[in-house]
């Protein structure tokens, strides 16, 4: 019965330590994309590169990989910045444009990054 015991305290105290140290990360992650949406410069490029347009492909299953459905009136005015998209840092986001039924696809902005660097 104490072995018992121990294990169940161990599992606990092991199962909130990795707990803690996602959440670290998570909170780091989201720092550093705050902190990278802050700056003008980066806004400015994520409206000229940030993202690009893609058909919707027929052979292939996408709706897994949505991260919502928007509506988009004229790209010549597109402001990324308005609009109700998230942009994450080690991952593109598909958002279905359901007037247009394609897709919009948010580049990471770890891929961004490197990208500002070959400009620089």
């Amino acid at each position: 019965m104490e072995r018992l015991s121990l294990l169940f305290i161990v599992f606990l105290f092991s199962n909130s330590f990795f707990s803690q140290k996602e959440t670290s990360s998570n909170i780091l992650e989201n720092q550093e994309l705050i902190d990278f949406l802050s700056k003008k410069k980066n806004i400015n490029y994520l409206n000229k590169s940030g993202y690009y347009f893609l058909e919707i492909p027929k052979e292939k299953s996408f709706s897994n990989r949505l991260a919502g459905t928007i509506s988009i009136g004229d790209t010549s005015k597109l402001d990324i910045d308005k609009m109700d998209v998230d942009f994450l840092m080690n991952d593109y986001q598909y958002y279905l444009v359901s007037n247009w039924n394609t897709l919009l696809v948010l580049k990471s902005i770890n891929h961004l990054k490197n990208e500002m660097k070959t400009v620089e």
